[in-house]
């Protein structure tokens, strides 16, 4: 966690008009600012969210904010408990979510971040995997694969459904972000679930899970970078911009979603070439909405000026339309899915 927290004179004189920005965001000094502000949720939006709280705190110092990433799905649940203002998220929220909150009496308001990819990856030794397809991954890491402690235990599963194996006779030791994770859920809904689904549909997968649950978990993702470095013959996945960060250990396995293998960059991520990429969201309590300093931090969050951290932190911009319709979202205060 995260304390950011400073008390200094804010710049401006005492009932001075603020100034917006071009875009409508407003992210001049307020004068008189002050309160508390907790943010909770994904560890993917963690950085961002820390980059913007260090430099909001710069110009609004008696605003303290404090900033977690335990994981989407504990961002959700401590938004339903009433508990934070503000959350984050790297999936959109579940229908399940949005239920929990409605019952609580709880509107919100939602607007995407930035742009990640997921990474598969392995330790920079194992020079025997390069890419991997939809099938090869189900092979390794769907519930199919529950027991299997070796890569080549996986050739029989992956000859069966087509895969690009045969696999190396090498231990396999998987790192990877539990069921809190949005990053776990995400590489599941788009590598995984619609193979799983017409395996269960012919009688042959499990029927109630996707994933097989004998691996490494962890919602720290440094330490899923530790495990996959610390062992030649690993296999994982992380948010792009820990991996990336992180090449001289782990090795950045290219992907192939049906069409060709392709190598997770800030580019392909864009594009949507890269078969595994997401959008990261930010959701606000609506009835926090003017709370000045929510309002505060919100704002400088959409702004030009705040926009620049979702690069700093390693991930890709927005595109024009849905920064525009980000903003509109929280300039009117629009409740519920937006996206």
């Amino acid at each position: 966690m995260t304390l950011i927290g400073l008390i200094a004179l804010v710049t401006g004189a005492c009932g001075g008009s603020d100034s917006n920005s071009s875009n409508g965001a407003d992210t001049t000094s307020k004068s008189g600012l002050s309160g508390s502000i907790t943010v909770t949720g994904s560890s993917s939006v963690e950085p961002i969210t820390n980059l913007l709280a260090e430099a909001f705190s710069e110009v609004h110092s008696s605003v303290a904010i404090s900033v977690s990433g335990p994981g989407s799905g504990d961002g959700h649940k401590a938004a339903c408990a009433g508990e934070v203002p503000i959350w984050n998220s790297s999936r959109q929220i579940k229908d399940q979510e949005v239920e929990c909150l409605a019952d609580r009496g709880i509107e919100f308001i939602e607007f995407r971040v930035g742009i990640d990819g997921i990474s598969v990856i392995t330790s920079v030794e194992n020079d025997a995997i390069d890419c991997l397809s939809f099938v090869d991954l189900y092979s390794l890491i769907g519930s199919e694969s529950t027991g299997y402690s070796n890569w080549a235990d996986a050739n029989a599963l992956n000859a069966e459904l087509g895969g690009t194996g045969p696999f190396p006779d090498e231990d396999l030791e998987i790192f990877a972000p539990g069921e809190e994770s949005g990053t776990f859920d995400s590489l599941i809904e788009i590598a995984l679930d619609g193979i799983w689904e017409e395996r269960v549909a012919d009688g042959k997968g499990d029927e109630y899970y996707s994933v097989r649950p004998d691996y490494n978990a962890s919602a720290n993702d440094n330490v899923i970078i530790d495990g996959i470095a610390g062992n030649k013959y690993s296999l994982g996945w992380v948010g792009f911009a820990f991996a990336d960060v992180a090449r001289d250990r782990v090795s950045l396995l290219k992907v192939d979603g049906g069409d060709g293998c392709v190598a997770p960059t800030d580019a392909t991520i864009a594009s949507a070439e890269f078969p595994i990429a997401r959008f990261l969201y930010t959701y606000v309590d609506a009835a926090e909405a003017d709370d000045p300093a929510v309002k505060g931090f919100i704002d400088y969050m959409l702004s030009d000026e705040g926009q620049k951290y979702v690069v700093e932190a390693g991930y890709v911009n927005l595109s024009e339309e849905d920064t525009a319709q980000s903003r509109a979202s929280w300039a009117n205060k629009t409740t519920g899915k937006t996206f």
